[in-house]
Protein backbone atom coordinates (compact mmCIF):
# COMPACT_ATOMS: atom_id res chain seq x y z
CA UNK A 1 0.00 0.00 0.00
CA UNK A 2 1.34 3.46 -0.91
CA UNK A 3 2.38 5.72 1.98
CA UNK A 4 -0.36 8.24 1.16
CA UNK A 5 -3.06 5.56 1.15
CA UNK A 6 -1.73 4.06 4.38
CA UNK A 7 -1.82 7.45 6.11
CA UNK A 8 -5.35 8.09 4.86
CA UNK A 9 -6.51 4.69 6.10
CA UNK A 10 -4.95 5.40 9.50
CA UNK A 11 -6.83 8.71 9.72
CA UNK A 12 -10.09 7.02 8.77
CA UNK A 13 -9.52 4.33 11.39
CA UNK A 14 -8.62 6.94 14.02
CA UNK A 15 -11.82 8.84 13.27
CA UNK A 16 -13.81 5.61 13.54
CA UNK A 17 -12.39 4.97 17.01
CA UNK A 18 -12.99 8.61 17.98
CA UNK A 19 -16.64 8.36 16.94
CA UNK A 20 -17.25 5.02 18.67
CA UNK A 21 -15.66 5.97 21.98
CA UNK A 22 -17.48 9.31 21.95
CA UNK A 23 -20.82 7.57 21.40
CA UNK A 24 -20.13 5.01 24.14
CA UNK A 25 -18.20 7.37 26.47
CA UNK A 26 -16.13 4.44 27.80
CA UNK A 27 -14.75 1.24 26.30
CA UNK A 28 -12.03 -1.37 26.59
CA UNK A 29 -9.80 -2.29 23.65
CA UNK A 30 -11.72 -5.55 22.98
CA UNK A 31 -14.97 -3.59 23.02
CA UNK A 32 -13.56 -1.02 20.59
CA UNK A 33 -12.43 -3.82 18.28
CA UNK A 34 -15.91 -5.33 18.30
CA UNK A 35 -17.70 -1.99 17.81
CA UNK A 36 -15.42 -0.79 14.99
CA UNK A 37 -14.72 -4.07 13.23
CA UNK A 38 -10.99 -3.35 13.43
CA UNK A 39 -8.44 -5.87 14.63
CA UNK A 40 -7.17 -5.79 18.21
CA UNK A 41 -3.66 -5.10 16.87
CA UNK A 42 -4.93 -2.04 14.97
CA UNK A 43 -6.92 -0.88 17.99
CA UNK A 44 -3.81 -1.14 20.18
CA UNK A 45 -1.84 1.24 17.98
CA UNK A 46 -4.74 3.69 17.52
CA UNK A 47 -5.52 3.83 21.24
CA UNK A 48 -1.89 4.67 21.94
CA UNK A 49 -2.08 7.64 19.57
CA UNK A 50 -5.33 8.94 21.08
CA UNK A 51 -4.04 8.40 24.62
CA UNK A 52 -0.77 10.19 23.87
CA UNK A 53 -2.58 13.19 22.39
CA UNK A 54 -5.06 13.40 25.26
CA UNK A 55 -8.17 12.64 23.19
CA UNK A 56 -8.97 9.68 25.43
CA UNK A 57 -8.07 9.07 29.06
CA UNK A 58 -7.23 6.07 31.22
CA UNK A 59 -10.35 5.60 33.27
CA UNK A 60 -10.24 2.45 35.41
CA UNK A 61 -9.55 -1.26 35.39
CA UNK A 62 -12.43 -3.56 34.49
CA UNK A 63 -13.06 -6.10 37.25
CA UNK A 64 -12.20 -9.58 36.07
CA UNK A 65 -12.98 -12.97 37.61
CA UNK A 66 -9.62 -14.23 36.52
CA UNK A 67 -6.63 -13.22 34.48
CA UNK A 68 -5.42 -9.72 33.74
CA UNK A 69 -8.08 -6.97 34.17
CA UNK A 70 -8.85 -4.92 31.04
CA UNK A 71 -8.19 -1.18 31.01
CA UNK A 72 -11.21 1.05 30.39
CA UNK A 73 -10.63 4.17 28.32
CA UNK A 74 -12.92 7.20 28.45
CA UNK A 75 -13.61 9.90 25.89
CA UNK A 76 -12.08 13.25 26.82
CA UNK A 77 -14.95 15.61 26.02
CA UNK A 78 -12.82 18.63 26.89
CA UNK A 79 -9.94 17.78 24.55
CA UNK A 80 -11.44 20.40 22.20
CA UNK A 81 -13.99 23.02 23.18
CA UNK A 82 -15.81 25.76 21.31
CA UNK A 83 -16.42 29.32 22.42
CA UNK A 84 -19.96 30.22 21.41
CA UNK A 85 -21.13 33.84 21.33
CA UNK A 86 -24.63 34.68 20.21
CA UNK A 87 -26.90 37.70 20.51
CA UNK A 88 -30.65 37.98 20.66
CA UNK A 89 -33.40 40.31 21.78
CA UNK A 90 -35.08 39.59 25.09
CA UNK A 91 -37.61 41.97 26.62
CA UNK A 92 -36.40 44.72 24.27
CA UNK A 93 -32.75 44.33 25.35
CA UNK A 94 -29.81 43.06 23.28
CA UNK A 95 -28.39 40.11 25.21
CA UNK A 96 -25.01 38.64 24.38
CA UNK A 97 -24.63 35.02 25.50
CA UNK A 98 -21.13 33.62 26.00
CA UNK A 99 -20.56 29.91 26.53
CA UNK A 100 -17.68 27.45 26.45
CA UNK A 101 -19.04 24.07 25.36
CA UNK A 102 -17.40 20.65 25.32
CA UNK A 103 -17.61 18.04 22.58
CA UNK A 104 -20.93 16.76 23.97
CA UNK A 105 -22.40 20.25 23.73
CA UNK A 106 -22.41 20.65 27.51
CA UNK A 107 -21.79 24.17 28.82
CA UNK A 108 -18.61 24.39 30.91
CA UNK A 109 -19.06 28.08 31.61
CA UNK A 110 -21.73 30.48 30.45
CA UNK A 111 -22.87 34.02 31.13
CA UNK A 112 -24.95 36.84 29.68
CA UNK A 113 -23.96 40.44 28.99
CA UNK A 114 -26.02 43.44 27.93
CA UNK A 115 -24.11 45.58 25.41
CA UNK A 116 -25.26 49.08 24.51
CA UNK A 117 -23.76 48.69 21.04
CA UNK A 118 -22.50 45.73 19.05
CA UNK A 119 -19.61 46.50 16.74
CA UNK A 120 -16.67 44.72 15.14
CA UNK A 121 -14.53 44.80 18.29
CA UNK A 122 -17.28 44.33 20.89
CA UNK A 123 -16.32 40.73 21.66
CA UNK A 124 -12.51 41.06 21.64
CA UNK A 125 -11.97 41.38 25.39
CA UNK A 126 -14.52 38.63 26.12
CA UNK A 127 -12.80 36.26 23.70
CA UNK A 128 -9.31 37.08 24.97
CA UNK A 129 -10.38 36.36 28.55
CA UNK A 130 -11.95 33.02 27.62
CA UNK A 131 -9.00 31.90 25.48
CA UNK A 132 -6.64 32.59 28.37
CA UNK A 133 -8.87 30.66 30.76
CA UNK A 134 -9.59 27.76 28.39
CA UNK A 135 -6.57 27.12 26.13
CA UNK A 136 -8.30 24.08 24.60
CA UNK A 137 -10.81 26.32 22.77
CA UNK A 138 -10.30 25.31 19.13
CA UNK A 139 -13.03 27.36 17.46
CA UNK A 140 -15.21 30.45 17.92
CA UNK A 141 -18.87 30.28 16.87
CA UNK A 142 -20.78 33.54 16.34
CA UNK A 143 -24.55 33.75 15.96
CA UNK A 144 -26.51 36.95 15.42
CA UNK A 145 -29.14 38.56 13.21
CA UNK A 146 -27.71 39.39 9.81
CA UNK A 147 -25.89 37.83 6.90
CA UNK A 148 -22.26 37.76 5.91
CA UNK A 149 -22.04 37.89 2.13
CA UNK A 150 -18.60 37.42 0.59
CA UNK A 151 -16.92 38.18 3.88
CA UNK A 152 -18.84 41.30 4.87
CA UNK A 153 -21.92 41.94 7.00
CA UNK A 154 -24.15 43.19 4.21
CA UNK A 155 -27.31 42.71 6.29
CA UNK A 156 -27.34 43.38 10.03
CA UNK A 157 -29.69 44.62 12.74
CA UNK A 158 -26.62 46.24 14.31
CA UNK A 159 -25.79 49.41 12.36
CA UNK A 160 -22.15 49.45 13.53
CA UNK A 161 -21.57 46.06 11.88
CA UNK A 162 -22.92 46.89 8.41
CA UNK A 163 -20.21 46.50 5.80
CA UNK A 164 -17.71 45.15 8.34
CA UNK A 165 -15.77 41.89 8.08
CA UNK A 166 -16.52 40.50 11.54
CA UNK A 167 -15.34 36.93 10.94
CA UNK A 168 -12.12 38.05 9.25
CA UNK A 169 -11.44 40.46 12.12
CA UNK A 170 -11.82 37.70 14.71
CA UNK A 171 -9.72 35.23 12.72
CA UNK A 172 -6.91 37.74 12.36
CA UNK A 173 -7.16 38.84 15.98
CA UNK A 174 -7.12 35.39 17.58
CA UNK A 175 -5.68 33.08 14.90
CA UNK A 176 -8.25 30.30 15.33
CA UNK A 177 -11.17 29.20 13.12
CA UNK A 178 -14.36 31.26 13.34
CA UNK A 179 -17.81 30.23 12.05
CA UNK A 180 -20.76 32.59 11.68
CA UNK A 181 -24.47 31.80 11.43
CA UNK A 182 -27.59 33.86 11.11
CA UNK A 183 -29.76 33.74 14.24
CA UNK A 184 -32.92 32.36 12.62
CA UNK A 185 -31.03 29.70 10.66
CA UNK A 186 -29.42 28.56 13.90
CA UNK A 187 -32.74 28.55 15.75
CA UNK A 188 -34.49 26.50 13.05
CA UNK A 189 -31.60 24.02 13.07
CA UNK A 190 -31.88 23.86 16.87
CA UNK A 191 -35.62 23.22 16.66
CA UNK A 192 -35.16 20.51 14.03
CA UNK A 193 -32.37 18.84 16.03
CA UNK A 194 -34.38 18.84 19.27
CA UNK A 195 -37.54 17.58 17.55
CA UNK A 196 -35.86 15.08 15.18
CA UNK A 197 -37.15 16.70 11.99
CA UNK A 198 -34.60 15.20 9.57
CA UNK A 199 -37.38 13.91 7.32
CA UNK A 200 -39.43 17.13 7.49
CA UNK A 201 -39.29 20.43 5.62
CA UNK A 202 -39.47 23.20 8.19
CA UNK A 203 -39.72 26.99 7.96
CA UNK A 204 -39.05 29.13 11.01
CA UNK A 205 -40.17 32.75 11.20
CA UNK A 206 -38.82 35.00 13.94
CA UNK A 207 -40.70 38.24 14.62
CA UNK A 208 -38.90 40.19 17.36
CA UNK A 209 -40.45 43.27 18.91
CA UNK A 210 -37.43 45.53 18.38
CA UNK A 211 -35.99 44.47 15.01
CA UNK A 212 -37.30 43.35 11.60
CA UNK A 213 -38.32 39.73 11.08
CA UNK A 214 -36.25 36.93 9.59
CA UNK A 215 -36.86 33.37 8.41
CA UNK A 216 -34.94 30.11 8.19
CA UNK A 217 -35.57 27.18 5.84
CA UNK A 218 -34.74 23.52 6.62
CA UNK A 219 -35.06 21.19 3.61
CA UNK A 220 -33.98 17.57 3.14
CA UNK A 221 -32.11 17.38 6.44
CA UNK A 222 -30.16 20.63 6.16
CA UNK A 223 -30.52 24.40 6.19
CA UNK A 224 -31.20 26.03 2.84
CA UNK A 225 -29.33 29.34 2.60
CA UNK A 226 -29.37 30.16 -1.10
CA UNK A 227 -26.55 31.34 -3.35
CA UNK A 228 -25.21 34.03 -1.00
CA UNK A 229 -26.75 32.98 2.32
CA UNK A 230 -29.51 35.55 1.74
CA UNK A 231 -32.42 33.09 1.82
CA UNK A 232 -34.84 33.92 4.61
CA UNK A 233 -34.44 37.71 4.62
CA UNK A 234 -38.20 38.08 4.63
CA UNK A 235 -38.16 41.76 5.57
CA UNK A 236 -37.33 42.56 1.95
CA UNK A 237 -40.49 40.88 0.59
CA UNK A 238 -42.11 43.26 -1.95
CA UNK A 239 -45.67 42.75 -0.81
CA UNK A 240 -46.54 46.28 0.27
CA UNK A 241 -46.12 45.46 3.98
CA UNK A 242 -43.64 47.51 6.02
CA UNK A 243 -41.63 44.60 7.43
CA UNK A 244 -38.71 46.89 8.34
CA UNK A 245 -40.87 48.74 10.86
CA UNK A 246 -41.29 46.53 13.97
CA UNK A 247 -43.81 48.90 15.54
CA UNK A 248 -45.97 48.74 12.43
CA UNK A 249 -45.68 44.92 12.36
CA UNK A 250 -46.72 44.73 16.03
CA UNK A 251 -49.78 46.89 15.40
CA UNK A 252 -50.75 44.71 12.44
CA UNK A 253 -49.53 41.33 13.70
CA UNK A 254 -52.57 39.38 12.47
CA UNK A 255 -52.18 40.70 8.93
CA UNK A 256 -48.42 40.12 9.12
CA UNK A 257 -48.77 36.48 10.15
CA UNK A 258 -51.43 35.77 7.55
CA UNK A 259 -49.18 37.13 4.80
CA UNK A 260 -46.20 35.12 6.03
CA UNK A 261 -48.10 31.84 6.45
CA UNK A 262 -49.62 32.10 2.97
CA UNK A 263 -46.33 33.22 1.37
CA UNK A 264 -44.19 30.40 2.76
CA UNK A 265 -46.89 27.78 2.30
CA UNK A 266 -47.26 28.69 -1.37
CA UNK A 267 -43.52 28.97 -2.03
CA UNK A 268 -42.18 26.01 -0.03
CA UNK A 269 -45.16 23.94 1.13
CA UNK A 270 -43.40 22.97 4.40
CA UNK A 271 -44.47 20.23 6.80
CA UNK A 272 -44.00 22.54 9.79
CA UNK A 273 -44.01 26.30 10.13
CA UNK A 274 -42.56 27.56 13.43
CA UNK A 275 -43.48 31.09 14.45
CA UNK A 276 -41.26 32.67 17.11
CA UNK A 277 -43.05 35.55 18.76
CA UNK A 278 -43.37 36.60 22.39
CA UNK A 279 -46.81 37.33 23.84
CA UNK A 280 -48.83 35.84 20.99
CA UNK A 281 -52.05 34.30 22.28
CA UNK A 282 -53.06 30.80 21.10
CA UNK A 283 -56.56 32.06 20.31
CA UNK A 284 -55.14 34.73 18.00
CA UNK A 285 -53.13 32.26 15.91
CA UNK A 286 -56.10 29.90 15.54
CA UNK A 287 -58.16 32.74 14.08
CA UNK A 288 -55.31 33.65 11.72
CA UNK A 289 -55.00 30.02 10.54
CA UNK A 290 -58.72 29.86 9.81
CA UNK A 291 -58.42 33.11 7.87
CA UNK A 292 -55.53 31.63 5.83
CA UNK A 293 -57.72 28.69 4.86
CA UNK A 294 -59.98 31.10 2.98
CA UNK A 295 -57.08 31.64 0.56
CA UNK A 296 -55.34 28.25 0.48
CA UNK A 297 -56.81 24.80 1.05
CA UNK A 298 -56.51 23.31 4.51
CA UNK A 299 -54.96 20.15 3.00
CA UNK A 300 -51.76 22.01 2.10
CA UNK A 301 -51.49 23.99 5.33
CA UNK A 302 -48.40 23.14 7.40
CA UNK A 303 -48.51 22.33 11.08
CA UNK A 304 -48.26 25.76 12.73
CA UNK A 305 -46.15 25.89 15.91
CA UNK A 306 -46.17 29.15 17.89
CA UNK A 307 -43.45 29.45 20.51
CA UNK A 308 -41.49 31.99 22.51
CA UNK A 309 -38.54 29.55 22.80
CA UNK A 310 -36.40 31.34 20.22
CA UNK A 311 -33.48 31.72 22.64
CA UNK A 312 -33.55 28.02 23.56
CA UNK A 313 -33.57 26.85 19.93
CA UNK A 314 -30.96 29.45 18.94
CA UNK A 315 -28.64 28.24 21.71
CA UNK A 316 -28.99 24.60 20.62
CA UNK A 317 -28.50 25.39 16.95
CA UNK A 318 -25.42 27.59 17.32
CA UNK A 319 -23.82 24.93 19.55
CA UNK A 320 -24.42 22.30 16.86
CA UNK A 321 -22.96 24.57 14.17
CA UNK A 322 -19.91 25.43 16.29
CA UNK A 323 -19.14 21.82 17.22
CA UNK A 324 -19.57 20.32 13.75
CA UNK A 325 -16.09 21.37 12.50
CA UNK A 326 -14.59 19.66 15.56
CA UNK A 327 -16.15 16.29 14.67
CA UNK A 328 -13.98 13.57 13.10
CA UNK A 329 -13.35 14.55 9.49
CA UNK A 330 -14.14 11.14 8.01
CA UNK A 331 -17.33 10.61 10.02
CA UNK A 332 -19.35 13.72 9.17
Amino acid sequence: MAVGNANLMKQINLDTVRRVIKENKKATKPQLAKLTGLSVVTINSLVEVLLRDGEILLDELEVSSGGRPAVIYSFNEEYSTALVIYTNEYEMKDLTHVAVVNLYGEVIEGNEIVLDEISEGSFDLIIEKMLNKYPNIKLIGIGMPGQEIRGKMEVSDYISLEGKSLVEHLRNQFQIPVVFENDVNAAVLGYCTSNQCDDKNVVGIYIPEKYPLGAGVFINGDMYKGKDGFAGEAKFLPDGFDWKNPAYVSENISVALKKLIITFTCLLNPDILVIYRENLAEVAIELIIEDCKKTIKSEVMPDIIVTSDFGKDFAEGIKQISLKPLEPKWQQ
